[in-house]
């Protein structure tokens, strides 16, 4: 469960029993990240779901101590495993991705200032997923660039732009359907305005 240990008065305390008695809730097993005074991190409540089954987006408020699930994206007893890949913070909004049950692993994103939750685009149309920021994810001034697959190009370079709402593939570097796998070897450096990475191109 999610515990807290106070450096300054040496106090040790389990914050939260999310998944009540003896079964375990995982928090931040996917994602977590700081967004003012509250933590947001992926987690299980077992009330709706079995275990292993159903980790959704959480959120710890240390300001006031309250704990509450955010959304349930794969509703029902299903898991959406939010932040698996990819976990960006852009002002407010926190940008991840999720699989709603419906159309495949996708980039959703969660505005923490008014509470809204989304998914950001469907790049691999229908049930497939695109699984956005498997190999690589940055984030350059308002756009966040990330591999994904849409089905047809492979796994390539992406960009959504989060001023504009815009989402595009930036390049197809190899050819065709096979995959350049970008920042697939963990490389992903930003220098001024330019984005270094490593990638495959098939030749």
């Amino acid at each position: 469960e999610l515990w807290a240990h106070d450096t300054s008065n040496h106090s040790t305390w389990q914050v939260a029993d999310i998944y009540s008695g003896a079964g375990d809730s995982y928090p931040g097993i996917y994602m977590h990240i700081l967004v003012g005074d509250t933590l947001y991190f992926s987690a299980i409540d077992g009330i709706t779901s079995n275990v292993g089954d159903g980790h959704e987006l959480w959120a710890h408020d240390t300001s006031n101590h309250s704990t509450w699930q955010v959304a349930d994206i794969n509703s029902g007893s299903n898991s959406s495993s939010p932040g698996y890949h990819m976990e960006i913070l852009v002002g407010d909004t926190i940008y991840f991705d999720a699989y709603d049950g419906i159309d495949g692993r996708e980039i959703w994103a969660h505005d923490t200032s008014n509470h809204s939750t989304w998914q950001v685009a469907d790049i691999n149309s229908g049930s497939g997923a695109s699984t956005p920021g498997q190999y690589m994810e940055i984030l350059v001034g308002d756009t966040l660039y990330f591999s994904a697959y849409d089905g047809n190009d492979g796994i390539e370079l992406w960009a959504h732009d989060t001023s504009n709402h815009s989402t595009w593939q930036v390049a197809d570097i190899y050819r065709g359907p096979s995959h350049s796998y970008p920042g697939s070897n963990s490389m992903e450096i930003l220098v001024g305005d330019t984005l270094y990475f490593s990638a495959a191109d098939g030749n």
